[in-house]
């Protein structure tokens, strides 16, 4: 059923600003951007204020397709493809401060992170959630169903890694003291970090058997957990590491195991 004059007219009232605000929002950009290339050396500081300004805008291309499907009970993927491009905006901001390797020894983060070192650790928490959060509200607008569904997996899998490479494991190592300023955001980034890799190796391994069967599915799982494992032994917590290595060596098996089937299966065809 065609909207009618009426609703159409009240999903332009609801979209005006927002719009308006995102031209705001593209112009802070591009003043930003200027500012990073005339001083390098406080770029990381840039960055964090661009990643803010590009969740906030893929928040109001969010809210203009909840309006579409409010008053035109229409789903309007323009909306939701901007708010994915702008996504990997905002990601590509924090890997060039953070890296986005997930193999990287946890004692490296100190050196990356020197670029943004008087942003204290609550801030880093709060920018992490929030990162997390947009991440999250995207990928449930957007919808099981659509094309993107597994492409999600791997944008996944890099959220967690730079959530894993914005601590510094070394300061945190320090302040374990409950008596420490911090303490419990320091806990509470530990936790957050812990769980989204545990939960970005689980997708990882879904992709891997509803989807690809492909093997690099499994190994970006096994790189997620060994990451895992690592933090787990660095905090002493000896039976989470464990039980972290365990599920390693299950999927390097199964990878062996697979690769075997694989050579076998070459060999057979190549002799017919």
């Amino acid at each position: 059923m065609a909207a009618t004059k009426e609703q159409k007219q009240q999903y332009d009232e609801a979209i005006r600003e927002p719009r308006a605000r995102m031209k705001e929002l593209e112009k802070e950009l591009k003043d930003l951007l200027a500012k990073k290339k005339k001083y390098p050396a406080i770029g990381g500081y840039y960055n964090l204020e661009m990643v803010l300004l590009h969740l906030e805008i893929i928040m109001l291309n969010i809210n203009m397709n909840d309006s579409s499907i409010e008053y035109l009970d229409l789903r309007n993927s323009a909306f939701l493809e901007r708010g994915r491009k702008e996504f990997y905006k905002a990601l590509q901001l924090l890997e060039e401060i953070a890296g986005n390797e997930l193999e990287k020894p946890l004692s490296e983060n100190k050196e990356y992170l020197k670029s943004i070192d008087r942003v204290n650790i609550r801030n880093i928490l709060q920018i992490v959630r929030k990162f997390s959060w947009v991440f999250e509200t995207l990928k449930d607008r957007v919808g099981s169903t659509s094309k993107w569904k597994w492409a999600f997996v791997d944008i996944y899998v890099r959220v967690a890694a730079v959530i894993k490479n914005m601590i510094n494991f070394s300061e945190l190592e320090q302040h374990r003291n409950f008596r420490s300023e911090f303490f419990k955001d320091r806990e509470e980034l530990l936790k957050f970090c812990k769980a989204n890799l545990e939960e970005a190796a689980k997708e990882s391994r879904n992709k891997y058997e509803m989807s690809t069967k492909a093997p690099e599915d499994i190994l970006k799982a096994i790189e997620l957990l060994s990451s895992l494992h690592n933090i787990h032994v660095l905090y002493g917590e000896v039976n989470e590491a464990q039980k972290t290595k365990t599920v390693i060596d299950a999927l390097r098996a199964r990878i062996d195991t697979e690769e075997k089937k694989n050579t076998k299966a070459k060999a057979k065809a190549a002799k017919v």
